[in-house]
């Protein structure tokens, strides 16, 4: 069997329009999303109908039980912060994103992060690993497939293989305008991953953002993510870690619309204009 694998799409159609073009040279026997196919990006239900339409089998990942937790009023997503996981849980019904967990295939499971931790540190080995390892050795050899981890990662420890296939639609630290995807080959008596990257033309996102009204209701977030999309390089962490102290500092029990502003001027951008000049130099194209 071959399974086509993307992960992390985040909502960036263009992203995940390309990947499913490229996966169909394959003819592969399935396509599986490892999870976090919406948030952060600017056409959460497009995203879903394209998902849908293919075939894709869809598994949940930590931005999906974010969004499910911003539909219950759920008080810990009530900051600034959080603005776009309250969009898409305006734009979204329960039903459309309420996925399983992990899935078994011959010779791997296929989850976002670990199957019982979707929100597993991967990203960060020094946190990881020490943790992997208080987990014990499984009895059994196992391999793990997923996403989460925004670049390509391996994990090798004993009975242990944790391969993280990178995000199609917003890598941490990538190529410019290429999406991520892989290909799990299961015919030849042995487990087969092979990774592929295909171009992605960025350029209708900035439109996206605008069209789609994630612009307008979450700014700031939308320009992080934009950027992100467009080159493939972490901007929300950074940013973050500026906007947190600043929270902090202001003894703030959750990060007010205020402190969110500040942040953003003080933010390093790429371009040297307002988050207000940006969205509108975007809707003048």
């Amino acid at each position: 069997m071959r399974i086509a694998l993307i992960a992390d799409v985040h909502a960036n159609l263009p992203a995940l329009a390309a990947a499913l073009s490229d996966i169909r040279r394959h003819a592969p026997d399935r396509i599986v999303s490892l999870g976090d196919q919406i948030n952060l990006g600017p056409c959460p239900r497009e995203t879903l109908a394209l998902l849908k339409t293919e075939g894709v089998e869809c598994l949940s990942g930590n931005h999906e039980g974010y969004v499910l937790a911003a539909m219950d009023g759920d008080a810990r997503y009530a900051g600034a912060n959080f603005e776009s996981l309250r969009f898409n849980a305006a734009l979204l019904r329960r039903e459309e994103i309420a996925f399983p967990a992990a899935l078994e295939v011959e010779g791997a499971t296929l989850c976002h992060a670990l199957p019982d931790d979707d929100r597993f540190p991967l990203s960060d080995p020094e946190r990881a690993l020490p943790l992997l390892r208080a987990r014990g050795v499984p009895q059994r050899e196992t391999h793990i497939v997923c996403g989460h981890a925004h670049n390509p990662m391996r994990y090798r420890l004993p009975n242990l293989t944790i391969d993280v296939i990178g995000a199609a639609g917003c890598m941490n630290d990538g190529v410019p305008g290429m999406a991520n995807y892989a290909i799990l080959d299961t015919d030849r008596g042995a487990t087969v991953l092979c990774p592929y990257a295909t171009e992605v033309d960025t350029r209708p996102l900035r439109a996206m953002f605008l069209r789609g009204g994630m612009a307008e209701r979450c700014p700031v977030m939308a320009r992080l993510m934009c950027y992100q999309m467009e080159q493939n390089r972490e901007y929300l962490l950074p940013f973050l870690r500026l906007a947190m102290p600043l929270s902090r500092a202001h003894g703030e029990e959750r990060m007010s619309l205020e402190t969110w502003r500040e942040a953003d001027a003080r933010f390093d951008w790429p371009e040297e204009k307002s988050t207000a000049a940006f969205w509108r130099e975007a809707g003048s194209r």
